[in-house]
């Protein structure tokens, strides 16, 4: 085949740029549709993109589908295809109307990057979400004897995780200044460095989870930084003290820096250190997010409350906050029980059947599944 390496990679330049400029896609997600792309030029050799066809792109699914991949099946899950062959098909799509492309690159040709209806439909089912029990989350923290800033520091962060719902990768960049500790607010800020999903500015506050002690681990922790002389522009969950610049790996055991997470990288290890050492599988810091949903779902709340809880988790829909995290996550050994509790109040001749609003969500989804 004829390589053509400057054709190809002029043409990513200037879709990438589309994305970000004419799109207002961020680096995150740009990132992802370079991977894509990537993988297209793996299977193709990095032939010219104006060699693509209805064949090739059949022969693209097919590798994806046969491809070794470092999984528990050895080949790529049904979603990662997805979205492959999601960012791919898009920026086929948009080369098609290049110039010097538009007569090379059938539309219609473009359609056949797409897993079949079945599969696709397996794709974006999703896998379902595991999260800590409330007990869980409990033992975690109650595990966790504080003899030193680290473990101070750790169970202040899992604490806040649970309590404010927040992504990890902005828990690791929020500043001193980010919190107000009068009004209970925790302002995720990108204007001032704090990496939210989309760059969005939320604002947030502490759940109600009928347990008072993570919001007061935190708060604790915030007044021991104080104490320590950290200002407004230091960072709330600093990372562990290192050595001498030319000793960087050298890690204090008991003291933290000045400095923030080069990543959140080291944060996850800390839910992971701290889950084994509490006896319970590791959660990964999203689950407890997962969690205070949960929570949350569990009380009788008006439309009103749930769009509040929804805005503090940054979702611009109260459908995402109770379909993705809320009730849609239910297991469908969550339907079964359901089931068999109607036949259980069938049984019952004087019974009549009281469902919880968390209940009736699931007694739905069951009943669109049968018709």
């Amino acid at each position: 085949m004829t390589k053509t390496p400057h054709e190809n990679e002029q043409k990513k330049r200037e879709f990438f740029d589309y994305l970000k400029g004419g799109k207002g896609f961020s680096k995150s997600s740009v990132n992802k549709f370079a991977e894509a792309i990537g993988q297209w030029q793996i299977f193709s050799d990095d032939e010219d993109f104006a060699a693509f066809n209805k064949s090739k792109a059949t022969a693209y699914v097919d590798w994806l589908q046969s491809r070794v991949a470092r999984t528990e099946a050895g080949q790529l899950a049904p979603v990662t295809q997805d979205n492959y062959l999601r960012r791919t098909k898009r920026f086929f799509e948009w080369l098609s109307e290049q110039p010097g492309y538009r007569n090379k690159i059938p539309k219609s040709d473009v359609d056949f990057l797409r897993l079949s209806r079945g599969d696709a439909r397996i794709a974006r089912s999703g896998t379902t979400k595991t999260m800590p029990t409330f007990e869980e989350f409990k033992q975690i923290v109650e595990g966790i004897e504080v003899n030193n800033e680290i473990d101070q520091r750790d169970r202040a962060l899992i604490c806040f995780a649970l309590i404010t719902g927040c992504r990890i990768s902005a828990i690791v960049s929020l500043r001193m200044k980010s919190f107000d500790k009068e009004k209970k607010l925790i302002d995720q800020n990108p204007g001032d460095g704090v990496l939210t999903k989309n760059s969005k500015r939320i604002l947030t506050t502490f759940f109600p989870i009928r347990w008072d002690a993570p919001e007061r681990y935190f708060v604790e922790w915030y007044e021991h930084l104080k104490g320590r002389g950290f200002g407004p522009e230091n960072p709330i969950f600093p990372a562990t003290l290192t050595g001498p610049a030319a000793n960087k790996n050298n890690y204090s055991k008991e003291s933290v820096g000045t400095e923030f997470w080069s990543d959140a990288g080291g944060a996850r290890k800390i839910f992971e250190k701290r889950c084994v050492h509490a006896g319970v599988p590791y959660f990964h810091p999203h689950q407890f997010r997962h969690l205070v949903v949960s929570l949350m779902s569990k009380t009788r709340l008006t439309e009103e409350e749930k769009r509040a809880i929804s805005l503090n988790l940054g979702h611009e829909n109260v459908s995402t906050t109770f379909g993705s995290y809320g009730y849609g996550s239910m297991s469908d050994e969550d339907a079964i029980k359901l089931v068999q509790k109607l036949k259980d109040v069938q049984n019952d001749a004087g019974g009549g059947l009281t469902l919880s609003d968390e209940e009736k969500v699931v007694f739905e989804r069951v009943m669109r599944r049968i018709m």
